[in-house]
């Protein structure tokens, strides 16, 4: 075979292996071969490697580079040329050349291959080039011994030739692609670690790997992986547009290129829609662009872009996004005109979007809500960030957001939620009124409260909302500040004032309407919680039931509402010591929030919920494993509530208790007990973790450690006697005194803890007979009497 292309001084061929392997296939049955992808994707280098391969069936290669040609006389005169027909002594219009070019081919048998590379430059121009190179492939497809390659940042359709027509679209390299072609690229190298950065950072381009290679083959060491790949997080373009290269290698310089080949117009809106950081719907794009229709937008700016290989598209999802190292493109190198308008589109657009997804959240629709949430996450934690450029045209936008968003907010944006409530909270100070700033206000303190766990801050900022929402009459703003500030007080343990402000909550929400569906349930959860803890176990059953039955009525039966439902029937139940009916809600429950794909601070609590069931049974290995899973999930997702945090760190330390891992039992509950000093003193749960390390110090013989922890229990004594009537904690707490006075032979100090335990039993009792809970009445009997038997024999 003839032909003037050579790969052999280019780099080693990587990947494509299915797109070789079809366009090989193709051969005996295509004349014309279209091979497209974005700007330096490959799609030349995979041309020539199939030439290569098909090299013994024809007899020359005509080669036209088009990029580096001005028009389409020099097309012609160049492939004449190549056809060895002179040119030299004419300068005839191209219509001279074409006749004579074909004159040639249909007077020799040679087996012809017309290879068009970088056919864009002529595809682009639709009315100058475009109609006279298609007219030229249909006039050669005709010959029975030409064969057609073309590339293209264009996809070029031919509709008349389709059964001879063979497309290939050449995405970039896979990631294990990516990684041979740079490590061959770069030997000696040792990547070690950063091998997947790099690769994820060149984004399965080869230009961009040849480069990344390139420098750090040719800095002699001085550039490691690791300084490469920071260089690459903070300046791409810059760091692959080196000045030791020609400037039009340069990775910037090649794209820019691409970029500046738009129309004006063009150009102008894709500006506008970078400012979009993920991918985007065709809504989307109209808003921002201001546009009429969606079929317009489509017809005119999307479509267009994606046969260029200028965007990607999702077909399932029905979504574009602008190629990566192009946003850099665009970003560098192009300026927004008349930004606050376009931020003001930004907060318009992904405003309505992050509404619709949090109320489809708290409805049967929940799991499209997620779904969509995924893809729309980076566009809304910019939305979020707007906050800190808000002006009177996009204050209401946001408003919007802080009050009908909250609990979407710091479930799923937990880590931008606290900087967006206090410039809201600022903004509302600037440009609203009163009732603005309370609005904020609840919003701010649930995040306290729920995000922070900052109770006692957050019950503050509540009531500051409160003043000013009880006197502009019943709403929802009043019926979710109610809610929040008795769901605040219940998580303090002042259950009475709680309950109060629970049931004010559920009256207004009851009767008035669908839209306050959302806090009934909430109301009723609370409510049922808060009497367990009070230890109305009765009346929480009923209402729990209520929510449940009221629950699945809205949502359907798998919805994860349903899933926290369940877990707090189990909750009530373990507290009533119904164990079986316990552990049979618990793990209903944690089934549940597993198939919806619940928070995970949700899914979190119900896996160490059932953990601690299995512990209850002694199957320690089935609680070990969930309570790994609840872990994992703690720290790979960064969840930072200080009760979820503490909790599955005690019940950690339980499990290493009943393994007799003492030193790994003292580490975990340690760590329970720094958070809840801290974020809940003197609560039932700081007194927990005390409880429990007099334990560990029991069993590891530090019987001075343990009297001392006791005394810092007794200080809350009075205090939980009070909130938490019905904890076992002060009667465990004065049984491992009593082990530890008798460990150090101080009898008088043995007794008298023997004495407040008895004490402290007979309380138990008391409280359990006027529940009337006869099981929780006869097991504190029971241990009553087993007290005192333990007391006559050493007596």
């Amino acid at each position: 075979m003839s032909q003037d292309i050579d790969c052999s001084c280019e780099a080693r061929f990587v990947g494509r292996q299915d797109e070789l392997r079809d366009l090989q296939s193709s051969w005996s049955t295509k004349k014309m071969f279209g091979i497209f992808g974005m700007r330096s994707v490959g799609t030349s280098r995979l041309a020539k490697e199939f030439l290569a391969s098909v090299s013994e069936s024809l007899d020359k290669v005509i080669y036209i580079d088009l990029e580096a040609t001005s028009d389409i006389t020099t097309m012609f005169t160049n492939m004449c040329a190549r056809l060895g027909i002179p040119t030299g002594s004419h300068s005839g219009e191209p219509i001279f050349w074409e006749n004579k070019m074909f004159e040639e081919l249909t007077t020799n048998k040679t087996k012809y291959v017309f290879f068009f590379d970088n056919a864009e430059h002529f595809l682009d121009l639709e009315s100058q080039t475009r109609d006279l190179i298609q007219n030229l492939f249909i006039n050669l497809l005709s010959l029975d011994n030409v064969h057609v390659i073309l590339t293209s940042t264009t996809k070029f359709q031919l509709a008349s030739m389709w059964r001879i027509y063979h497309i290939c679209e050449v995405r970039p390299l896979n990631l294990s692609e990516s990684a041979e072609l740079i490590m061959s690229e770069a030997k000696g190298v040792d990547f070690a670690e950063y091998i997947d950065p790099l690769v994820e950072l060149s984004e399965g381009l080869p230009l961009l790997i040849l480069m990344i290679a390139s420098e750090l083959r040719d800095s002699s060491g001085m550039l490691t992986p690791k300084d490469m790949v920071e260089f690459l997080a903070t300046a791409r373009l810059k760091v692959l547009s080196p000045e030791s290269y020609p400037k039009t290698d340069g990775v910037g310089n090649v794209y820019h290129t691409f970029i500046e080949r738009l129309a004006f117009v063009l150009k102008e809106k894709y500006t506008i829609l970078n400012f979009i950081p993920g991918s985007f719907n065709a809504e989307e794009a109209r808003s921002m662009l201001d546009a009429p229709t969606q079929a317009t937008v489509k017809h005119q700016v999307l479509v267009p872009k994606i046969n260029r290989h200028f965007l990607n598209y999702d077909p399932a999802q029905q979504r574009f996004n602008i190629q990566g190292i192009l946003r850099e493109c665009l970003t560098t190198f192009y300026v927004i005109r008349n930004l606050p308008e376009i931020r003001r589109r930004y907060c318009q657009t992904f405003s309505i979007v992050l509404t619709d997804i949090s109320r489809r959240f708290h409805s049967h629709e929940y799991a499209s809500a997620l779904s969509e949430f995924a893809v729309e996450q980076p566009n809304l934690q910019k939305l979020l960030a707007e906050i800190h450029h808000t002006t009177q045209d996009t204050y209401a936008f946001f408003i919007q957001m802080a009050t009908e968003c909250t609990s979407f907010i710091e479930k799923y944006m937990a880590g931008n939620c606290e900087d967006f409530y206090g410039e809201c909270k600022r903004a509302a100070s600037r440009y609203g009124k009163e009732t603005d700033v309370a609005l904020v206000n609840v919003a701010v303190g649930s995040i306290f409260t729920n995000v922070k766990g900052d109770l006692r801050e957050g019950l503050r900022i509540y009531k500051d909302a409160l003043k000013v929402l009880e006197g502009t009459g019943k709403s929802k703003a009043l019926a979710t500040v109610y809610q929040g500030i008795g769901y605040n007080l219940m998580m303090q343990d002042y259950y009475v004032t709680a309950l109060s402000y629970l049931k004010k909550s559920y009256c207004i929400s009851s009767s008035s309407g669908k839209d306050f569906q959302a806090l009934v349930l909430q109301s009723l959860n609370s409510m049922g919680i808060t009497l367990v803890w009070l230890g109305r176990f009765e009346q929480s059953e009923k209402i729990l039931l209520k929510s449940l039955e009221t629950t699945k009525k809205a949502h359907g039966p798998f919805h994860p509402g349903v899933g926290v439902v369940l877990n707090n029937l189990g909750l009530m139940y373990h507290q009533k010591g119904d164990a079986e009916m316990a552990f049979k809600y618990f793990q209903e429950g944690l089934r549940i929030k597993k198939q919806t794909k619940t928070t995970h601070q949700s899914l979190i609590a119900s896996l160490t919920n059932v953990a601690i069931q299995y512990l209850n049974l002694n199957k320690t290995n089935k609680a070990e494993q969930l309570l790994n899973e609840a872990h994992n999930i703690l720290y790979n997702e960064n969840v930072k509530d200080a009760g979820t945090i503490s909790y599955v760190n005690n019940t950690l330390g339980r499990m290493y208790i009943k393994v007799s891992n003492l030193d790994k039992a003292e580490e975990m509950f340690t760590k329970a007990l720094e958070v809840r000093a801290e974020t809940a003193t003197g609560q039932y749960t700081h007194v927990q973790s005390l409880v429990h390390l007099m334990e560990v110090a029991l069993e590891k013989g530090q019987y001075r450690k343990c009297i001392e922890l006791g005394n810092s229990v007794e200080t809350f004594r009075n205090d939980m006697i009070t909130k938490r009537p019905r904890l076992p904690q002060l009667q465990e707490c004065y049984g491992y005194r009593k082990r530890a006075y008798e460990y150090l032979d101080d009898s008088d100090g043995a007794n008298q803890a023997l004495e407040n335990k008895l004490l402290e039993l007979s309380r138990l009792y008391d409280v359990y007979r006027g529940d009337r809970n006869q099981t929780k009445a006869k097991e504190i009997l029971a241990k009553i009497r087993e007290t005192k038997l333990g007391r006559d024999c050493s007596a």
